[in-house]
C-alpha cells in the first residue's frame, strides 16, 4: 500500500457483500479478508486486508491451517471422483 489508508468498519469496506455470521455467543476479535475486486481500470484483481488484533505469527498460522484444510478437501473430492470411474 503506497499511501496511508484510513480504517473503516468492515461492512463499509466490503460494500454490502455478505458473509456467514458467527455462531451465536461468539465475539469477533480479528479478521483476514481476501476480496476479489474489479479495479479502477476494469481488471479483475485481489485485495488482502487484516484487522488489528492479529500478529504475523497468528496470521501465518491461520492461513496455513486454512490452506491445508482446503487442500485436503479438494484432494478428497478429486480422489472420490477418480474412484467412481
Amino acid at each position: 500500500m503506497a499511501e496511508e489508508e484510513e480504517e473503516v468498519p468492515i461492512g463499509q469496506a466490503l460494500n454490502g457483500l455478505n458473509v456467514y455470521s458467527l455462531p451465536q455467543g461468539w465475539t469477533a476479535l480479528a479478521a483476514i479478508v481476501l476480496v476479489r475486486c474489479i479495479d479502477e481500470e476494469g481488471h479483475s484483481t485481489w485485495a488482502f486486508r487484516t484487522t488489528d488484533g492479529m500478529n504475523d505469527e497468528e496470521l501465518l498460522g491461520a492461513l496455513t491451517v486454512r490452506t491445508d484444510l482446503l487442500r485436503h478437501k479438494l484432494y478428497d473430492a478429486y480422489t472420490s471422483d477418480a474412484d467412481d470411474e
